[in-house]
């Protein structure tokens, strides 16, 4: 007689509490998407051109930070306690999703850019590859913390930063955020939305395109407003973002 396979059970660990916050927060927002293709042609042969490597995350990041000066919406979060009201930031913080294999296991934290539309596209590069390849431990060093606490002070501590510290939310949040899968080489269109817009955008196609998708918060954002917010960021990305890169290739064949 065969034996029955049951399989086998293991306890939700701390590096899934965080998602799972993650989770449980972002299904209180109502959230939409707004989509289109990007013609970054251009910005991929000049990214070819560059002596030190500027990532695509990088770019949107700048684009996204850019965006939220020209469409002040994106900085912007709803807050329903007391009472209902919008509060703007003076800045953005963009988010960024950020996969690191900790003791074996892929494991999911966020880096936050603070004033990307400020901030030249080699130091959003040095700020990542820190958040990429520095011991996680060391630049994730809150977010390991938070993790090994009790759920029902994590939840408190998330329900305060999102709704009763307006100061702060954006700091530690993020005013809008970035999570992509581009480099496996599909799409994230549909990933938990926490904060009032979140890009997505896809793998580079052969004839210079990408698709890009913006979830957005129902209560802050409408159709029209969300639709001005991506094509803000396609016209910063292809244009500012691509005077800078061409600048530092200018510089690099000056140095030659």
């Amino acid at each position: 007689m065969s034996q029955v396979q049951h399989g086998t059970t293991r306890t939700v660990t701390a590096d899934r509490s965080l998602v799972l916050d993650l989770l449980y927060f972002s299904r209180k927002v109502p959230s939409f998407s707004v989509e289109r293709w990007f013609d970054v042609a251009e910005i991929a042969e000049a990214r070819c051109l560059l002596a030190q490597r500027i990532s695509w995350a990088a770019m949107f990041i700048k684009a996204m930070g850019l965006a939220s000066r020209d469409v002040p919406e994106l900085r912007q979060f709803y807050l329903p306690y007391p009472w209902p009201r919008i509060h703007q930031t003076v800045y953005s913080v963009i988010s960024l999703s950020i996969n690191r294999v900790v003791d074996g296991a892929d494991r999911l934290f966020w880096g936050r850019f603070q004033c990307p539309e400020r901030t030249p596209l080699l130091d959003i590069q040095a700020q990542l590859s820190r958040f990429q390849f520095e011991d996680p431990r060391v630049v994730f060093k809150r977010q390991f913390l938070l993790a090994k606490l009790p759920m029902p002070l994590r939840r408190v501590g998330w329900w305060w930063r999102l709704f009763c510290d307006p100061g702060q939310r954006a700091r530690r949040l993020g005013s809008a955020s970035i999570s992509t899968l581009s480099s496996q080489g599909v799409l994230n269109r549909t990933h938990p939305n926490l904060l009032t817009a979140s890009l997505d955008y896809g793998p580079l196609q052969a004839d210079g395109r990408m698709w890009i998708t913006l979830l957005c918060d129902h209560r802050v954002l409408d159709g029209v407003t969300a639709a001005r917010a991506v094509n803000a960021i396609n016209s910063n990305l292809c244009e500012r973002v691509l005077r800078e890169l061409r600048g530092q290739a200018d510089h690099r064949s000056q140095a030659a």
